[in-house]
């Protein structure tokens, strides 16, 4: 997915970036053997169960290994890991063997204690423990993780699982050391000092750096980077003005109508495109407004998706149709009709619902989802182009855009971390959320979904709940994220759709 750009010249006008055409032309004085990502937040801590935001994404998965993997850059199958084969003993059993000579970033070996422990209590299963709300997003159907012998583990799920093998490949399934956990004390003081097995160790962390050194001992080969820093830098033109200076070498987030800034200078370039996370807009059905589905449904048909795409994003995003992606593979349903721009039938069904002008509440951050300010005025304009009254706030952080009461509508995306529905579309729908939106059928499928072993089943109760969020909708869907990132031509590296950065195998030519 390394897709050389066209220039925002040519995709958004002769205007796009121009306020830094101006900058130096880039000098690359920084060591050879280094890579500093510039993000626009660090995880203030580095264990991935207390970590399930962006900031960690992008940087623990080079510190931490799973038992499985995704080859998330070729056709997204289940390649082996720290297990390095495994086979199915019924719907719910899995077993899988231990790599030999696996060492972790002290030097001690990978053990079996080790797996058992990360899937154990102190870390996953006991409800007081702080890594449980996370463990619960993707492993919640595993219930037992035990040792056979000192090379096989056992995985037994509650159900017949079809996403067992996945689910040892999602976030909060990272192995860690048993030992330097007791060491450290538990999550708080490993959470400073991690020691994993992937192919950086950890050098330091402070309020705006993380660094990190190769693992010489890595199990899949050293990486031919010495050094992977990762820094903040929150604001969008430092960011940039960094990767023109030679500061930083590689920059995320980077909008389209901000391309020519980077593209115009020598030695530099834009690369990404879709990932797996779907933009949306959700309900707080408590509302007295939003509880009519009517409503809601007018407020998606007011909506001109293509046009918020082609206008923000230069086209370059993918509208998928339906809360679906394709590399959800044999349950992917190319024929679903696209979303719907209809602002004869929105008014309609405002009209039928007796819609009288009461303003509805729409929170939003400014920029927690790309172009989000500007995302949110489109939005606003073309409800209002229909009658709504909507009174847009924005809030600071996510736990204003949550607050009770005074709720209505708010920005949201829905990351599809694993490729499959239960792991994003009904894990962002499930009864966790019945306090915003309740729909009893949709709970009951989705439940099916999660323990049949038949594909075609599966694909059938998928269409159901596609149903269902259409017609008594708990969000509406804008759009795929889109993520793009600024970098020097002469390092070798290629983000994929997922939202995962992984540096194991770049480098600097």
């Amino acid at each position: 997915m390394n897709m050389k750009r066209r220039t925002a010249l040519q995709l958004l006008g002769a205007s796009a970036g121009t306020a830094f055409l101006g900058a130096p032309q880039i000098v690359f004085g920084q060591d050879l053997d280094q890579i500093v990502v510039a993000v626009d937040d660090i995880p203030e801590q580095l264990d991935p169960l207390l970590n399930q935001l962006n900031p960690g994404y992008r940087t623990l998965w080079n510190i931490y290994d799973s038992l499985l993997t995704v080859d998330y850059l070729g056709d997204g199958s289940v390649q082996p890991a720290l297990a390095e084969s495994w086979q199915r003993v019924d719907g719910r059993t899995l077993e899988l063997t231990l790599r030999e000579g696996v060492t972790f970033h002290d030097s001690s070996p990978l053990t079996v204690e080790d797996v058992v422990f990360s899937f154990g209590p102190e870390r996953r299963t006991d409800p007081e423990s702080p890594g449980y709300g996370t463990a619960q997003q993707f492993l919640n159907t595993i219930e037992t993780v035990e040792a056979v012998d000192d090379r096989t583990i056992r995985v037994t799920s509650s159900v017949d699982d079809p996403t067992l093998e996945l689910r040892l490949t999602a976030w909060g399934s990272q192995i860690v050391s048993k030992a330097a956990f007791e060491a450290a004390g538990g999550f708080e003081g490993f959470a400073q000092a991690p020691v994993g097995t992937g192919p950086f160790k950890v050098v330091s962390i402070s309020a705006d750096t993380i660094e990190l050194e190769a693992f010489a001992d890595y199990w899949g080969g050293a990486p031919d980077i010495e050094r992977l820093v990762f820094r903040q830098a929150p604001e969008l033109s430092s960011r940039i003005a960094g990767l023109v200076s030679g500061d930083f070498d590689i920059i995320v987030d980077v909008p389209a109508d901000q391309f020519a800034a980077v593209e115009g200078q020598d030695g530099l370039e834009i690369v990404g495109g879709n990932v797996a996370s779907i933009r949306v807009v959700k309900f707080d059905t408590r509302n007295e407004t939003l509880a009519d589905p009517r409503i809601r449904r007018a407020l998606a048909l007011s909506i001109d998706r293509q046009a918020i795409v082609d206008a923000l994003w230069g086209g370059l995003v993918s509208i998928p149709n339906g809360h679906q992606l394709p590399s959800f593979g044999a349950l992917y349903d190319p024929d679903r009709p696209d979303w719907q721009y209809d602002p004869d039938a929105a008014r309609a069904l405002m009209e039928e619902a007796g819609y009288d002008g009461t303003a509805i509440p729409y929170r939003i951050r400014v920029a927690a989802y790309g172009p989000e300010l500007a995302t949110a005025q489109v939005l606003v304009s073309m409800w209002e182009a229909v009658g709504f009254n909507i009174d847009m706030q924005i809030k600071e952080n996510f736990g204003q855009l949550l607050e009770f009461p005074g709720t209505g509508m708010r920005n949201g995306v829905d990351p599809v971390l694993v490729a499959d529905p239960l792991f994003g579309f009904w894990r962002s729908y499930n009864e966790s959320e019945r306090e915003v939106w309740e729909n009893e059928p949709f709970y009951e499928l989705g439940h099916r979904l999660e323990s049949s072993l038949d594909v075609e089943e599966r694909k059938d109760v998928f269409g159901q709940m596609m149903d269902i969020f259409d017609e008594d909708p708990p969000a509406f869907i804008l759009h795929q994220m889109g993520t793009f990132y600024g970098k020097r031509t002469d390092i070798s590296w290629e983000p994929s759709e997922s939202v995962f950065l992984q540096f194991a195998g770049a480098s600097i030519d």
